[in-house]
């Protein structure tokens, strides 16, 4: 499930070794195209987050809705800008015309978790990034030694 996918994975890619890095988050509505935050994955995400600072776009959704450790962006490479990872959380069509070689520039750290592959897979990788989505392994990921 969506919901229960991206607080475990981002743990493993980023914060076992970086517990209060900054991450930025793409969407807190529901879904795209509604301003609803009832049932939103996003929120639930950053709630079972506790101690990590996030910088957050969303179209319509004020960033206060999403509480305390929260700084709110403008434009979604303005909430990227320095992030060590970008969690895109809600699949707005604006994200899609985002350049992934344009999120690597804007960020500090290479991560991306996008469970509903808006970002283009093979630019993303291209680019540098190393790209988690549902159902399959990022290219670059690190893995464990037995």
């Amino acid at each position: 499930c969506r919901r229960d996918w991206a607080v475990p994975t981002i743990r493993k890619a980023l914060l076992d070794e970086n517990r209060h890095a900054e991450i930025a988050v793409w969407g807190l509505a529901y879904k795209e195209n509604t301003d609803s935050v009832k049932n939103s994955p996003s929120l639930a995400t950053i709630r079972q987050l506790s101690g990590v600072p996030f910088r957050v776009h969303d179209p319509v959704v004020p960033a206060a809705a999403a509480g305390p450790r929260v700084t709110g962006a403008n434009a979604p490479l303005e909430a990227t800008a320095g992030a060590e990872a970008l969690m895109i959380l809600t699949p707005w069509p604006d994200y899609r015309r985002i350049a992934p070689a344009d999120i690597a520039r804007s960020l500090r750290g290479r991560i991306v978790l996008d469970p509903y592959a808006v970002l283009d897979r093979q630019a993303a990788e291209a680019a540098g990034l190393v790209y988690y989505t549902l159902g399959r392994r990022a290219a670059g990921e690190r893995h464990e030694r037995n």
